[in-house]
């Protein structure tokens, strides 16, 4: 099928057109070299419908081995056409995540699936697996969710007669990971801070880490996608003031303006002076290979800033090499070798227990929501600088079981004891002393008692 453009190389789209019978798409097509107007029936009384079948339409007349126009105007849309669609329409800030979960996920098990086929129970079976596989509750909400979007988008446009991912329930056997993150404290920041890589070509990769961090500690306790998305434009750079800046908020997809804080500025200041004074671009975007100066990936990194630490804290040290390379060239490169055992405290920070996660990015979040609780700032306030929307989400930001926690002395009993004996064994069998000495110790805890209430 010869390329169905115009003469002036303009792709053609067709047009819509309504009978009695439902909506028809008009198009041109070339046949044998001549352009000829076709009609075909869409079987559709819905605009909304007309339009995809149109488009997917022209799409096969273009395509190396086009089926019939007729089988193609009449097929429905399958589940894995109408997600590539709707979740690209939307206007979501984690579209490609959401993408990357359904290709992997949904597409390989009823992507192929008309839409109008798809049942409950295709979802479910997804769920079920995920759960035997020992998959998080939160991963498989993250799957319902994204069906959910584009089922219930169909749904909204009266594509579908309803939304069958609302049937679907996770399964109970997902588990549930309540264990905290970790985070530093001041003391162990500054540590981190201050640390310097000994290898001269690896240190702007630490800086950058250590500036990363320092901005969601300080800075609205961005989140990890926050802060790769974090650019130039979002803070007053004129003469390097730094004093106001936007969060990006991607979750919420709601910008925030925030007063920088007087500690971040100097840090923002030098980062932005060692990269040129830029006023546009992003802060922090992906250095090397084919994608360098676009926006980072999802990927974490966790592992670069639980490496870091270990050797800011001493944990590892850099010991000489003098070996050489496949090339017979010598390595001069410095290998780290453990110089001591953890501490309880850094063992809580690098490895996963059974209460806690290791340290990572989201950890300075955290680490910021519970210092304005600490603060003494209340609830609707906290919330407002973090940028959080949900109440209960958080509140679990502020559990910190590890912190000791002190009764106040408002909520203790109105006495104290002071003297509190222990029974002597070997006088067990002078009944009569046992006695005197427990009417004296009962006489003395209602004295103390009567004279805390007068």
């Amino acid at each position: 099928m010869p390329d169905q453009k115009h003469a002036g190389g303009r792709p053609r789209k067709g047009s819509l057109y309504w009978t009695k019978s439902g909506w028809r798409a008009r198009i041109t097509i070339d046949v044998d070299g001549v352009a000829v107007q076709k009609s075909f029936d869409l079987e559709t009384m819905d605009k909304q419908v007309a339009r995809i079948k149109l488009r997917r339409l022209v799409a096969s007349l273009t395509a190396p081995e086009p089926p019939p126009p007729g089988v193609e105007a009449a097929r429905a849309e399958t589940f894995e056409e109408a997600a590539e669609r709707v979740v690209g329409e939307s206007g979501i800030g984690t579209k490609q995540a959401r993408l990357r979960r359904l290709r992997s996920r949904v597409f390989p098990a009823f992507g192929s699936k008309p839409v109008t086929e798809v049942v409950a129970g295709d979802l479910r079976e997804i769920l079920t697996a995920m759960a035997a596989e020992g998959q998080s509750r939160q991963s498989c909400m993250h799957i319902k969710n994204d069906v959910s979007s584009v089922l219930g988008e169909l749904w909204r446009n009266d594509m579908l007669p309803e939304n069958v991912a609302a049937k679907v329930r996770i399964p109970k056997t997902a588990k549930v990971d309540r264990r905290e993150r970790t985070v530093l404290n001041d003391d162990e920041l500054v540590r981190y801070v201050a640390w310097e890589h000994p290898e001269e070509k690896k240190r702007p990769a630490v800086l950058e880490r250590q500036v990363m961090a320092c901005t969601s500690r300080i800075f609205g306790g961005l989140r990890w996608g926050d802060i790769r998305g974090l650019r130039w434009e979002n803070f007053d750079t004129a003469n390097g003031a730094f004093s106001k800046g936007w969060a990006p908020r991607k979750k919420t997809a709601r910008p925030q303006a925030l007063e920088v804080p007087a500690v971040l500025r100097p840090i923002l200041r030098d980062w932005w002076e060692r990269h040129g004074k830029q006023s546009s671009g992003l802060i922090f975007p992906a250095r090397r290979g084919k994608r360098a100066g676009e926006e980072r990936k999802a990927g974490s990194m966790a592992r670069a800033l639980r490496r870091d630490l270990e050797r800011a804290f001493g944990i590892v040290v850099p010991v000489a090499n003098a070996t050489i390379r496949a090339n017979k060239r010598p390595d001069s490169r410095p290998t780290w070798v453990e110089s001591r055992p953890m501490t309880p405290r850094e063992l809580e920070l690098l490895e996963p227990g059974p209460f806690t996660k290791p340290v990572d990015f989201h950890s300075f979040r955290r680490a910021y929501k519970q210092a304005l609780a600490d603060s003494g700032m209340d609830v609707q306030a906290s919330m407002a600088l973090s940028g959080a929307t949900d109440m209960a989400a958080h509140a679990r930001y502020l559990l910190n079981t590890a912190k000791l926690q002190r009764v106040p002395d408002a909520a203790l009993p109105s006495f104290s004891i002071v003297v509190a004996e222990t029974p002597d064994v070997s006088a067990e069998n002078d009944t009569e002393t046992s006695c005197r000495r427990a009417d004296l110790n009962r006489r003395h805890r209602a004295y103390e008692a009567r004279a805390l209430t007068d």
